[in-house]
């Protein structure tokens, strides 16, 4: 290795700086049909992903199973206690409560799991006019983290240290779960930089902490969640041949309360996921191939990983 490319890559200059403002999330848009126009499509998606942590393909086929033929398009289809593909509907007995017509605050998926899923795909494949509700919802978690930190520094300082126990136990299926992880909400790197926040209230479980640790997890874990219930939000409600495409280990979802007549009606989304490594590794390999020095990096990938984005580190011919 040269030494020029050694100090460029050695430099902390390069690493992203998180900005904290009052602006919901930007969502960008962009058809389906230019998804399929090739690689270089794929890496332009790909770079919206990685700046603003969510893309909204429209136009999407509505095919069942549509949604893995999207995500294999980035990345091989990541498969989880759910199966490859779900479906998010309503049912009489769900076995989540994204199956039920509960409002879900925003939260990441799956954080029992030592490496929860990295991309989420929603596809919208019916949404009928009479049902009401079921807006999508994001917030930045990463950005809402920072801003915790600025206001409640202690409580930040807790939630970094103190381990939450995220845990999934139903024997009532099919193929019953019973997983828990252990891990603080909040993940640093060795500059103190957020690589890493998990939150997502209706799967953890008792705390297995020093009892002086408690009630100051608790107390932290209050004004997170009071941060969280206050960030800016990007809302909308989806429509048929919607894509909803996001950044799981960053961008916080949820969606609001759904009502139906009394005579029931049709709201389903299809759903799949990414590993966050294969997306990394798909999005460095297609910067190096179709991005130039004007394209923005990652930011705020979510794989606590201690080093700045791959796609920050310029490559060894110099880009």
């Amino acid at each position: 290795y040269c030494a020029d490319w050694l100090h460029r890559v050695a430099s902390s200059d390069a690493r992203v700086t998180l900005t904290v403002d009052q602006l919901p999330p930007t969502v960008p848009r962009i058809t389906y049909d230019e998804l399929c126009e090739g690689e270089a499509a794929v890496w332009r998606v790909s770079a919206l992903l990685g700046a603003y942590g969510a893309v909204m393909l429209s136009g999407v086929p509505l095919r069942d199973g549509q949604v893995a033929d999207v995500a294999r398009r980035i990345g091989p289809v990541q498969p989880q206690i759910y199966g490859e593909v779900f479906d998010v509907r309503a049912t009489r007995d769900p076995i989540n409560v994204a199956y039920s017509t509960e409002a879900i605050e925003p939260h990441m998926d799956l954080c029992y799991y030592e490496s929860p899923p990295g991309l989420q795909l929603l596809h919208c494949l019916e949404f009928e006019p009479m049902v009401e509700g079921g807006d999508s919802i994001l917030i930045d978690g990463f950005k809402t983290a920072e801003a915790f930190r600025q206001r409640e520094p202690q409580g930040f300082a807790d939630l970094c240290r103190i381990p939450a126990t995220f845990i999934k136990d139903h024997s009532r299926r099919a193929q019953p779960v019973l997983m828990s992880y252990q891990r603080p909400h909040i993940a640093l790197d060795a500059s103190r930089r957020v690589v890493g926040v998990f939150w997502s209230p209706p799967f953890e479980g008792p705390l297995r902490v020093p009892n002086e640790d408690v009630p100051r997890y608790y107390s932290a874990y209050r004004q997170l969640n009071a941060a969280i219930e206050t960030a800016p939000r990007w809302q909308q409600r989806m429509v048929p041949g919607e894509l909803l495409l996001f950044n799981n280990r960053r961008m916080l979802h949820g969606r609001t309360a759904i009502h139906v007549g009394p005579q029931g009606s049709a709201r389903w989304l299809q759903g799949c996921y990414i590993n966050i490594d294969e997306f990394a590794n798909r999005y460095n390999q297609l910067r190096r191939l179709h991005g130039t020095t004007e394209d923005p990096p990652m930011q705020h990938l979510g794989n606590q990983d201690w080093a700045y984005s791959a796609s920050v580190l310029p490559d060894r011919d110099g880009r």
